[in-house]
Protein backbone atom coordinates (compact mmCIF):
# COMPACT_ATOMS: atom_id res chain seq x y z
CA UNK A 1 0.00 0.00 0.00
CA UNK A 2 1.13 3.47 -1.05
CA UNK A 3 -0.28 6.62 0.90
CA UNK A 4 1.07 9.84 0.14
CA UNK A 5 1.37 13.36 1.42
CA UNK A 6 2.36 16.21 -0.92
CA UNK A 7 2.30 19.54 0.76
CA UNK A 8 1.04 22.24 -2.32
CA UNK A 9 2.58 25.03 -2.44
CA UNK A 10 6.40 23.39 -1.59
CA UNK A 11 7.89 20.86 -2.99
CA UNK A 12 8.14 18.51 -0.22
CA UNK A 13 6.51 14.59 -0.64
CA UNK A 14 6.60 11.90 1.53
CA UNK A 15 5.27 8.75 0.77
CA UNK A 16 4.89 5.93 3.33
CA UNK A 17 4.80 2.09 1.90
CA UNK A 18 3.69 -0.52 4.00
CA UNK A 19 3.06 -3.66 3.15
CA UNK A 20 -0.49 -5.39 2.32
CA UNK A 21 -0.96 -6.86 6.23
CA UNK A 22 -4.27 -8.62 7.21
CA UNK A 23 -3.81 -9.31 11.03
CA UNK A 24 -3.30 -6.15 13.35
CA UNK A 25 -1.03 -6.62 16.18
CA UNK A 26 -4.30 -7.68 18.14
CA UNK A 27 -5.99 -9.88 16.02
CA UNK A 28 -2.91 -11.74 16.15
CA UNK A 29 -2.51 -12.14 20.11
CA UNK A 30 -6.03 -13.43 19.39
CA UNK A 31 -5.39 -16.06 17.11
CA UNK A 32 -2.33 -16.87 19.03
CA UNK A 33 -4.97 -17.51 22.08
CA UNK A 34 -7.57 -19.32 20.18
CA UNK A 35 -4.73 -21.84 18.78
CA UNK A 36 -2.46 -22.12 22.40
CA UNK A 37 -6.01 -22.78 23.55
CA UNK A 38 -7.34 -25.54 21.40
CA UNK A 39 -3.68 -27.21 21.32
CA UNK A 40 -4.09 -26.95 25.01
CA UNK A 41 -7.32 -28.84 25.06
CA UNK A 42 -6.49 -31.94 22.69
CA UNK A 43 -3.24 -32.25 24.51
CA UNK A 44 -5.41 -32.56 27.95
CA UNK A 45 -7.57 -35.00 26.34
CA UNK A 46 -4.76 -37.50 25.15
CA UNK A 47 -2.97 -36.64 28.68
CA UNK A 48 -6.03 -37.86 30.85
CA UNK A 49 -6.75 -40.41 28.52
CA UNK A 50 -3.10 -41.85 29.79
CA UNK A 51 -0.94 -40.17 27.33
CA UNK A 52 0.75 -37.69 29.17
CA UNK A 53 4.11 -37.66 27.26
CA UNK A 54 2.75 -35.26 24.96
CA UNK A 55 2.47 -32.19 27.49
CA UNK A 56 5.98 -31.39 26.85
CA UNK A 57 5.18 -31.13 23.10
CA UNK A 58 2.00 -29.20 23.85
CA UNK A 59 4.60 -26.29 25.23
CA UNK A 60 6.78 -26.59 22.49
CA UNK A 61 4.44 -26.66 20.03
CA UNK A 62 2.69 -23.43 21.54
CA UNK A 63 6.02 -21.74 21.94
CA UNK A 64 6.79 -22.29 17.91
CA UNK A 65 3.43 -21.09 16.99
CA UNK A 66 3.81 -17.84 19.17
CA UNK A 67 7.17 -17.56 17.48
CA UNK A 68 6.03 -18.17 13.89
CA UNK A 69 2.73 -15.55 14.56
CA UNK A 70 4.93 -12.97 15.99
CA UNK A 71 7.45 -13.51 13.17
CA UNK A 72 4.58 -12.82 10.88
CA UNK A 73 3.76 -9.52 12.30
CA UNK A 74 6.90 -7.76 12.56
CA UNK A 75 7.38 -8.47 8.64
CA UNK A 76 3.99 -7.39 8.10
CA UNK A 77 4.33 -4.00 10.02
CA UNK A 78 7.50 -2.94 7.84
CA UNK A 79 7.11 0.35 6.24
CA UNK A 80 9.61 2.35 4.35
CA UNK A 81 9.07 6.32 4.59
CA UNK A 82 10.21 8.51 1.72
CA UNK A 83 10.52 12.13 1.46
CA UNK A 84 11.16 14.16 -1.54
CA UNK A 85 12.19 17.82 -0.16
CA UNK A 86 13.81 20.62 -2.91
CA UNK A 87 17.74 19.09 -2.45
CA UNK A 88 17.52 15.61 -1.87
CA UNK A 89 15.36 12.31 -1.11
CA UNK A 90 15.78 10.37 1.96
CA UNK A 91 14.63 6.86 2.57
CA UNK A 92 14.11 5.80 6.43
CA UNK A 93 13.22 2.73 8.16
CA UNK A 94 10.16 3.81 10.44
CA UNK A 95 10.41 0.50 12.06
CA UNK A 96 14.01 1.12 13.37
CA UNK A 97 13.37 5.02 13.02
CA UNK A 98 16.52 5.17 11.06
CA UNK A 99 17.60 6.82 7.79
CA UNK A 100 18.72 3.99 5.02
CA UNK A 101 20.10 6.05 2.30
CA UNK A 102 20.09 9.95 0.88
CA UNK A 103 20.42 10.59 -2.27
CA UNK A 104 20.72 13.93 -4.45
CA UNK A 105 17.04 14.56 -6.06
CA UNK A 106 18.72 16.56 -9.16
CA UNK A 107 20.91 13.46 -10.09
CA UNK A 108 18.20 10.74 -8.84
CA UNK A 109 16.69 8.27 -11.07
CA UNK A 110 13.80 6.01 -10.96
CA UNK A 111 14.24 2.59 -12.31
CA UNK A 112 11.65 -0.36 -12.81
CA UNK A 113 13.30 -3.69 -13.95
CA UNK A 114 11.11 -5.78 -14.95
CA UNK A 115 11.72 -9.41 -15.46
CA UNK A 116 11.92 -10.52 -19.08
CA UNK A 117 10.27 -14.08 -18.86
CA UNK A 118 7.28 -12.83 -16.49
CA UNK A 119 7.72 -15.15 -13.83
CA UNK A 120 9.16 -13.08 -11.43
CA UNK A 121 7.60 -9.30 -9.68
CA UNK A 122 9.67 -6.12 -11.00
CA UNK A 123 11.83 -4.65 -8.99
CA UNK A 124 11.84 -0.63 -8.33
CA UNK A 125 15.22 1.08 -7.99
CA UNK A 126 15.80 4.86 -6.96
CA UNK A 127 19.29 6.04 -6.45
CA UNK A 128 22.17 8.13 -8.11
CA UNK A 129 25.77 7.78 -9.14
CA UNK A 130 25.44 4.38 -9.74
CA UNK A 131 24.55 3.61 -6.23
CA UNK A 132 20.78 1.89 -6.30
CA UNK A 133 18.36 1.22 -3.31
CA UNK A 134 15.16 -1.51 -3.94
CA UNK A 135 12.29 0.46 -2.23
CA UNK A 136 8.35 -1.36 -2.58
CA UNK A 137 9.85 -4.99 -2.12
CA UNK A 138 6.57 -6.54 -0.56
CA UNK A 139 4.08 -4.00 -2.90
CA UNK A 140 2.05 -6.30 -5.99
CA UNK A 141 2.66 -4.93 -8.89
CA UNK A 142 -0.01 -2.78 -9.47
CA UNK A 143 1.12 -0.76 -6.11
CA UNK A 144 4.24 -0.90 -7.66
CA UNK A 145 3.53 1.04 -11.13
CA UNK A 146 1.69 3.37 -9.25
CA UNK A 147 4.63 3.69 -6.54
CA UNK A 148 7.23 4.86 -9.72
CA UNK A 149 4.41 7.05 -11.37
CA UNK A 150 4.35 9.15 -7.78
CA UNK A 151 8.20 9.06 -7.55
CA UNK A 152 8.58 9.76 -11.05
CA UNK A 153 6.16 12.79 -10.57
CA UNK A 154 8.05 13.99 -7.24
CA UNK A 155 11.55 13.95 -8.65
CA UNK A 156 10.77 15.82 -11.74
CA UNK A 157 8.28 18.33 -10.57
CA UNK A 158 5.72 17.56 -13.07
Amino acid sequence: MVRSDVQYGSSNTVLIVESNRNLTWQASKVLFLFLAGCIACVSLYFAMLGAWLVLPFTGLEILIAGSAIYAQSCCAHRRQVIRIDHSRIEILDSRKNRLLKTFPKTWSKVIQVRDSTGWYPSRLLIGSHGEFMEIGRDLIEDERDLLANHLRCAIEGA
